[in-house]
């Protein structure tokens, strides 16, 4: 067949203006904690925090930003529609939360127009209903990079109609940019807006994996937890008599996966990402069970002793990089790397302030402090940001 002259133009000019990928677009809510022991993907609290006060200090991303993905798509029904982890014909039911599949991984968020009307995720309503619709304000267009350690299976409209909805923990409405500008926190400013978002390597990622034994973990039962991922994971094996055997990830929890030799103190592994390839290049790890935990660990999580990786390749932490994130000392001091002045705010997590703090010298002397999670905003002449502080 002989085309017209103009077709192969015509048909360069469709394609070529074709978007080659679309953000993923839905709902966002926010929440307060993944809770104890764990979130749906087997990290606690704990290891999210102390990872991201170590992580920011090299500029990664900090996983205390966490989010929940939605474990079903089911719009219009919002029971509970079939057993976790989804099997068989039931995975036709799976959202991005993906059986867990998606735990690990990171995104890179950006928040879109907020409702002027009622946006409550109720049951077979629209998002927006009443006032005059979706406008932009002044968090439209901030963004964050956040990993998800969560899932979200609610019997609301947030959850199910909205297959791209995300959970956002609530530490994340006090870090937010825009053009590379800190925000005030959203507090009771944050009315469920949209949100676009894609799955992105984790970034500026350095280092390699970290593992740590949970709860209960003993001879004859062997429960890892697998943090600090380039790509997520999509397995975990374990070499046994020179042979490589595949784990068992615990229910649709994706970051925690039981051993298929679970007996002795020394362990071989290797990992597998979410693009279904060898993590950091087929490196593989020896690491031994902790001397802290005894016969059983006690602790959620805790870490693997003497770690050594092998092959493959890992990306070497730059001991140059600037180190301006604080961290809290004893007796309440907050020490900055630097011996810079400056300004602390602190400021309880529905983004009300409590108190303004100098810093002199590198160091803010923070009050008496209620138990629980509080975030600090931090401006020096060299730089600035916030940061989660817990108080046991």
């Amino acid at each position: 067949m002989i085309l017209p002259r103009r077709l192969p133009l015509l048909f360069c000019l469709l394609v070529c203006h074709l978007p080659l990928h679309a953000a993923n677009e839905g709902m966002a809510t926010f929440f307060l904690g993944v809770g104890f022991p764990y979130g749906a993907c087997g990290v606690s609290e704990d290891v999210a925090l102390a990872e991201g006060a170590i992580d920011t200090l090299t500029g990664q991303g900090n996983p205390f930003d966490y989010v929940a993905l939605n474990v079903f798509n089911t719009p219009g029904i919002y029971n509970m529609p079939a057993a976790r982890p989804l099997k068989g014909l039931d995975t036709l039911l799976a959202g991005v939360y993906d059986n867990g599949r998606n735990c690990g991984r990171w995104l890179k968020l950006s928040l879109g127009d907020t409702c002027d009307g009622t946006n409550d995720g109720a049951e077979n309503q629209p998002f927006c209903r009443g006032g005059t619709g979706w406008h932009p304000n002044e968090y439209t267009g901030a963004s964050i990079y956040a990993v998800v350690f969560d899932q979200c299976s609610d019997g609301n409209g947030w959850c199910r109609d909205s297959k791209y909805h995300v959970d956002l923990h609530g530490t994340i409405l006090s870090r937010l940019r825009k053009n590379g500008v800190l925000l005030p926190p959203m507090g009771s400013r944050f009315l469920n807006p949209k949100i676009s978002w894609d799955f992105v390597p984790a970034p500026a990622y350095q280092g390699e994996p970290r593992f740590y034994f949970s709860m209960d973990s003993k001879d004859w039962y062997m429960r890892l937890i697998v943090t600090h991922l380039p790509e997520g994971l999509h397995g975990v094996e374990q070499l046994v008599n020179c042979v490589w055997q595949k784990a068992t990830m615990d229910g649709d929890a994706g970051q925690m996966y039981l051993l298929p030799s679970p007996t002795g103190t020394h362990f071989t592994l290797r990992l597998t990402d979410a693009n279904n390839l060898p993590v950091l290049g087929g490196r593989t790890w020896n690491l031994d069970f902790p001397k802290a935990c005894g016969t059983s660990c006690t602790k959620p999580a805790t870490l693997a002793d003497n770690l050594v990786g092998m092959g493959g390749n890992t990306s070497i932490l730059d001991h140059s990089a600037p180190q301006m994130a604080p961290h809290l000392g004893q007796h309440g001091v907050l020490q900055f790397p630097s011996s810079d002045q400056g300004t602390l705010e602190l400021f309880s997590l529905s983004g009300n302030i409590l108190t303004s703090l100098p810093i002199s010298q590198g160091r803010a002397v923070l009050p008496k402090l209620s138990r629980g999670l509080w975030i600090g905003r931090w401006s020096l002449s060299r730089s600035h940001g916030a940061i989660p502080i817990l108080i046991p």
